[in-house]
């Protein structure tokens, strides 16, 4: 990921400087390269990455998430970015419905899913107390 942030920050400005000026059109090729960018980097900044995330992680994507920002223009950036916050908040918020709509027409999947969820929580608790235990007997 580190490695791909900084060839996000190196390769910034030869992509999206020439398009500082310009009004945003999604189609552009340097604004289809700035969305296609900025996703990662928003879910690393804003905790949607799907797993745990370094502060130093965090603090390398605020970087260069504002490098491309200088890069961009803050006209541009700001669209694309809210662009960005509105599909993942549309795609969570489908899910979530997907979810609710199941539990209501098939509750004994739903029962099932939420039994699967519930063990596998379990194991990582457990898991998790495991490995506490081992590090004090370790001293």
């Amino acid at each position: 990921m580190k490695v791909v942030f900084y060839c996000f920050k190196l390769i910034s400005p030869t992509l999206l400087g020439e398009y500082k000026n310009t009004t945003l059109v999604l189609e552009d090729s340097g604004q289809n390269y700035s969305y296609q960018m900025l996703v990662p980097l928003y879910k690393v900044c804003e905790g949607y990455a799907g797993r745990v995330v370094s502060d130093d992680m965090k603090q390398l994507a605020q970087e260069v998430c504002e490098s491309i920002r200088d890069n961009m223009g803050m006209q541009n950036f700001v669209q694309v970015y809210s662009q960005i916050q509105k599909d993942l908040k549309a795609k969570r918020d489908r899910r979530k419905h997907e979810e609710k709509l199941m539990a209501v027409v098939n509750p004994v999947r739903n029962a099932k899913r939420k039994l699967r969820i519930a063990a596998k929580h379990r194991a990582n608790k457990k898991r998790k107390i495991m490995t506490l235990k081992m590090g004090r007997w370790m001293r």
